[in-house]
């Protein structure tokens, strides 16, 4: 395995129907996802097996867990494993964020 680099600014796509998951890359001890959401989407809280970690890269939302509170970009977001976290877009343009998920 070798160093990957990705550009998200071309994978970045959304549906109007759900929010758009877009997998990155996958590795045996992580998978690297970019997820884009239209004012109004969300991702259910949820929990892991695993620690989760979040980058708001574009558009602003709310953070939906055990402490909720705005998100905008450059907010660095970490679930540890088992913590429900969640995401809603309550902004006007699109959300766009990658999600680090290890375990």
């Amino acid at each position: 395995m070798k160093t990957e680099f990705h550009d998200y600014q071309d994978k970045v796509a959304f549906n109007k129907d759900k929010a758009e998951k877009i997998t990155l890359v996958e590795t045996p001890h992580s998978r690297t996802t970019l997820w884009c959401l239209l004012p109004g989407q969300h991702i259910h809280p949820h929990v892991h097996a695993g620690d989760h970690i979040w980058v708001i890269l574009e558009g602003t939302g709310m953070f939906l867990g055990d402490n909720s509170r705005q998100i905008a970009p450059g907010t660095v977001l970490i679930a540890p494993e088992g913590v429900s976290h969640g995401i809603e877009n309550t902004g006007k343009e699109g959300l766009v964020f990658v999600s680090i998920s290890a375990g």
